[in-house]
């Protein structure tokens, strides 16, 4: 059955995310290097701005999304890598949103030109948006605006220029980035950076806006107007009078009248009028940059496309098997993938165990078994490959089938604090609570046991309450635990599945096989860090305490 949420165009989805250069604007998470003239995303500054909807700030930080961003990131553009980060911190839920961007990644794939054509595009743009983002930053000094500002200008300027020869494409998400680049090529706040800057009563405006019986002032975007030519010309003008015998001479007043006009014009150009300009025309032309809505999009237009190619890149250079999964919107959550795998292992070149797994018809899935067995890297495994779905790129398994997910958590143990009156179970069963009244049918939760710190009978009591309701909700609760007793109730009761991850002589393979896992590696454990019973004993005999 298909949800029955609210439905919205392609172009209003992408229209419903805030342009990047507004949210630098608030937070400046494009750092531009003045020396080197290029620029970075910062993605610590990008998650400070962020507001996530579908996964949360603790979420975000036990899963690691930062790292997960370095190992899929192919972006050649500061601009791609932020678009590609604020995808993985605000993944979509819109279904035909999805699917395009997936759509638009396959037409990419197939077709070398256009995939070349993208590539040149993004390569120029990257060489040219460290002057935009100093540009944007304030990073113009108001004694010397001039050549920054040139620079920024005549990046605007090339971007315009990038977007007169467009291809043709079929998916219409790509058709829509690229109109957006092309109605910025015929926009007023292209002309204004192509040709010259008027100031009204209204505000800057180009040649085409600015009428010619509109009072208006005519930006000169350098130290020295032709003004100033005045000074030598007077100065001068005695001296060559005399030398042609023009008649009378001139009065010597003239020369002294033509240096004064020179140095108050040298004072004016020097230091001046770069601080008027700068405030005339420097500070309200970068507001009016930022905040016009084709300009801003366009390009955001250009780090989507460039996140596009990223994920074409992830998808062509993985060592693992990548697959573009199904997508749907059906009313409760589900997960299927085939030969899944870790994409930070995977990008740091770790040799990684594929598992299957299958969360269709269960609602509660428990995954037991001792520990450094994989069990957590299974569950990141899961959230990384929903958010990889969620956001068009391929994921990192032979074949998947994936239903949105309109809410993601992950919950791990957290020690609790001075200010935590109710001492570790109540800092966890906080953040269960915040979980439970967030959830609804389509939501996926982790949840890294549940209901520590008080009595096993107390802790058996409230972790089966809770999973029931969260079972009666109807959405993929994920619960790892060593609390087998626990998981023989719930299969008692014929709910849920119970995984296992496999061990072979002590050392684990990192599979995971059905089951419920009765192995316990605490004294293993104890062993390798010098803290067995054998080690106290003898460490007590040593010091003469026995």
């Amino acid at each position: 059955m298909k949800s029955s949420h609210a439905r919205v165009t392609l172009n209003q989805s992408i229209k419903k995310i805030q342009p990047l250069v507004v949210a630098n604007d608030a937070g400046h998470f494009m750092l531009h290097d003045g020396r080197q003239g290029s620029v970075r995303c910062s993605p610590k500054l990008l998650l400070e701005c962020c507001t996530p909807e579908v996964i949360d700030p603790a979420s975000l930080e036990l899963i690691q999304v930062l790292e997960l961003h370095k190992a899929i990131d192919h972006t050649h553009s500061a601009t791609g890598s932020a678009v590609l980060l604020r995808s993985l911190l605000q993944p979509s839920t819109d279904l035909h949103y999805i699917r395009s961007k997936q759509a638009s990644v396959g037409e990419i794939l197939s077709d070398d030109r256009l995939r070349q054509f993208l590539a040149d595009l993004i390569g120029q743009f990257s060489l040219a948006e460290g002057a935009l983002y100093n540009f944007f930053n304030k990073g113009l000094v108001a004694l010397s605006p001039y050549l920054d500002l040139k620079r920024a200008r005549q990046a605007a300027v090339d971007l315009a220029r990038l977007s007169a020869t467009l291809p043709v494409v079929e998916s219409s998400f790509l058709s829509l980035l690229l109109q957006q680049l092309q109605t910025y090529a015929g926009s007023s706040l292209s002309r204004m950076m192509a040709g010259p800057i008027y100031k009204t009563f209204k505000g800057l405006k180009s040649d085409r806006e600015a009428g010619l019986l509109t009072p208006k002032l005519k930006f000169v975007p350098r130290r020295i107007t032709k003004w100033l030519l005045a000074g030598p010309a007077m100065f001068a003008a005695p001296y060559i009078h005399s030398h042609l015998g023009l008649g009378a001479p001139l009065s010597p007043m003239l020369s002294t009248l033509g240096a004064a006009w020179t140095g108050i014009g040298l004072f004016y150009g020097l230091f001046v009028k770069p601080v008027k300009d700068t405030g005339n025309f420097v500070e309200p032309l970068r507001v009016q940059s930022i905040h016009d809505p084709v300009f801003s999009r366009a390009i955001d237009a250009v780090g989507r496309l460039d996140e596009l190619l990223s994920f074409c890149e992830f998808a062509g250079k993985s060592s693992q098997a990548t697959t573009r999964p199904r997508i749907m919107d059906d009313d409760h959550h589900a997960f299927e993938a085939r030969g899944l795998n870790n994409p930070i292992l995977a990008g740091g070149g770790v040799a990684c165990v594929p598992n299957t797994i299958r969360m269709q018809d269960t609602r509660l899935t428990f995954i037991t078994g001792p520990n450094s067995g994989g069990k957590t890297t299974l569950c990141k495994s899961i959230v990384h490959n929903q958010l990889l779905a969620q956001i068009g790129s391929h994921v990192l398994a032979e074949k998947a089938a994936i239903n949105i997910a309109d809410m993601i958590r992950y919950q791990a143990p957290k020690f609790d604090g001075l200010q935590d009156e109710e001492g570790r179970f109540g800092t966890e069963l906080g953040r269960t609570r915040d979980i439970f009244y967030a959830t609804g049918p389509r939501s996926l939760v982790i949840l890294d046991e549940l209901a520590e710190g008080t009595t096993h009978e107390e802790r058996m009591q409230t972790a089966r309450g809770i999973l029931s309701d969260f079972n009666t909700i109807g959405n993929n609760t994920i619960l790892v635990t060593h609390n087998h007793s626990l998981v023989d109730r719930f299969m008692a009761e014929r709910k849920g599945q119970c995984l296992k991850v496999e061990f072979r002589d002590d050392d684990p393979t990192y599979k995971v096989l059905p089951g419920i896992s009765r192995v316990s590696h605490a004294d293993r454990i104890a062993e390798k860090i010098n803290f067995s019973r054998a080690d106290r004993r003898r460490y007590l005999h040593e010091k003469g305490y026995l």
